[in-house]
């Protein structure tokens, strides 16, 4: 208010900074961060006299960035670039995601977990990461796309894949084309030799390529030939599977059985055939992948193939934290079988029963 006297107030020192910091230690800018960061390339020496400086001048990074000086955050991330309405309605990502956050929490880590974004990005996903360091190291779920996965080795990141990349990252996955031999021999087995496929999306490719050679291989050690027609794609969701149905029944000479590259797809392969009037597998044979909850659940419980899930995720933990205490005595690649578990939907064509 005019004329009210103004109390002069005390200077207040200026916070210090990193470039205070680096000054006093003696080392670059670029150092500290790096340190703040958890940047492992730093040694211990100049790790030691730059935490020694922060103490002696009272910086005080972030809480994240205060754990991150003595070495770790004790949190790993999770990263399932998929849109989280598809990631928690998957049973298998779910038990996945379990797998990982027992190991981790068995070893004292905590699990931070990212989803895409609204964008229709994958790596949307990663970009939290990027702006900032909040965790020791990353696993991947890599089904939807690792294009991100350079950069996040560019930062400085461990690095684990649970799926597959062409990349040079360890990665943990199931053994998809010999789940998918699996599935393809014990339809021929049945007498099928008309067979649909259902592939994924082309985010998946090298898993679903995989598949795909499981299956071709299947039909070449019996003598028969993949139909190109009968090949079709779709997203993994219910909705793709129906409309993939759709238009293989809608072929001149349709399928007796269809395989669909996972269950949420078979489900609505399954869903179209009874609309249709046809029935399972009385007409028509369906068979998934994943075995999740809802194949044994459903009202003709689905042929499909059992992925270890919860060991998928528990694995990619253990080699994560291991990269992270300093072991890299690891495969590149760590396959896991899987198991063919044989039910209601597929049995041998009417026309040979």
């Amino acid at each position: 208010m005019p004329g009210q006297p103004i109390t002069p107030t005390t200077p207040t020192p200026s916070k210090p900074t990193m470039r205070t910091v680096a000054n006093h230690a003696g080392v670059s800018h670029q150092t500290v961060s790096r340190v703040v960061n958890g940047d492992p390339t730093v040694t211990g020496p100049v790790r030691d006299r730059v935490v020694a400086s922060m103490s002696a001048l009272g910086y005080r990074p972030s809480a994240g960035g205060r754990a991150m000086a003595r070495g770790r955050t004790e949190v790993v991330g999770l990263v399932i670039p998929h849109d989280p309405g598809f990631a928690f309605a998957n049973d298998h990502l779910i038990r996945m995601m379990t797998g990982a956050e027992q190991e981790l929490a068995a070893r004292g880590y905590g699990m931070l977990l990212s989803t895409r974004e609204a964008s229709k990005d994958p790596a949307s996903a990663y970009r939290r990461f990027d702006r900032r360091r909040l965790v020791d190291g990353l696993i991947v779920e890599g089904g939807a796309g690792t294009a991100a996965l350079p950069r996040l080795v560019e930062l400085g990141y461990p690095v684990v894949v649970i799926g597959y990349t062409e990349d040079d990252i360890p990665m943990v996955h199931p053994d998809d084309e010999g789940g998918a031999y699996a599935v393809a021999q014990h339809l021929l087995a049945l007498g099928h030799r008309r067979i649909g496929v259902v592939n994924g999306p082309p985010e998946s490719r090298l898993g679903m390529a995989a598949r795909l050679r499981g299956v071709r291989r299947a039909f070449a050690d019996a003598r028969v030939d993949l139909a190109p027609e009968l090949i079709d794609s779709g997203d993994f969701t219910f909705d793709s599977g129906y409309a993939a149905a759709t238009r293989l029944m809608d072929v001149p000479e349709p399928p007796t059985a269809i395989f669909a590259f996972n269950d949420a797809m078979a489900l609505g392969v399954m869903r179209r055939l009874r609309e249709t009037g046809r029935s399972v597998p009385g007409d028509v044979s369906v068979a998934g992948f994943d075995d999740t909850s809802a194949a044994v659940l459903a009202e003709t419980p689905l042929t499909s193939v059992a992925l270890q899930s919860v060991d998928l995720g528990r694995r990619a933990a253990q080699i994560l934290l291991d990269l992270l205490d300093g072991d890299s005595a690891h495969n590149d690649e760590t396959v896991m079988a899987g198991r063919l578990m044989v039910r209601a939907s597929t049995a041998p064509p009417s026309a040979v029963l």
